[in-house]
């Protein structure tokens, strides 16, 4: 376990985990007994807890991407036979790697164009709402005839 200590960033701040500082505001424990005599070597210091930068731009390319789930995108294809059976190939051929889940991802991205296959789903959903709004459109027609 990581000691919880006091690094001073400069004379307006000190950096302390999260664990110390949420010790720290308990009346009583020991990281409240030493941030007090932190604060009365070095009176108006801030506490300020460190902050772990993540990468805005990396990509998860897993996205819940189970075997299971693997296997019926494989089974949606045309040729679902032979890719089949590549993939449990694979599968076997993952038994010896470092990762194996990682190697058979890495397999199925390479195999199949997937981004593509969501720009299609993506205009598939967008073309429904326009027939369902022409579909309106007949009804309300329609209507005013009969009227």
């Amino acid at each position: 376990m990581k000691k919880n200590t006091i690094i001073i960033l400069d004379a307006t701040q000190a950096q302390v985990t999260k664990a110390f500082a949420k010790q720290a505001r308990i009346f009583g424990t020991p990281e409240y007994r030493e941030w007090r005599a932190f604060l009365a070597e070095n009176p108006g210091t801030e506490m300020v807890t460190k902050t772990i930068k993540k990468a805005k731009d990396k990509k998860n390319d897993a996205k819940n991407r189970t075997y299971e789930k693997m296997a019926e995108y494989i089974r949606s294809q045309k040729n679902a036979d032979a890719l089949m059976k590549e993939f449990e190939a694979q599968k076997k051929l993952s038994i010896v790697q470092k990762s194996p889940y990682r190697f058979v991802l890495n397999w199925f991205l390479d195999t199949f164009d997937l981004e593509e296959d969501e720009t299609k789903a993506t205009a598939a959903k967008e073309a429904v709402p326009a027939s369902e709004a022409a579909a309106d459109q007949n009804e309300e027609a329609e209507m005013k005839q009969t009227a």
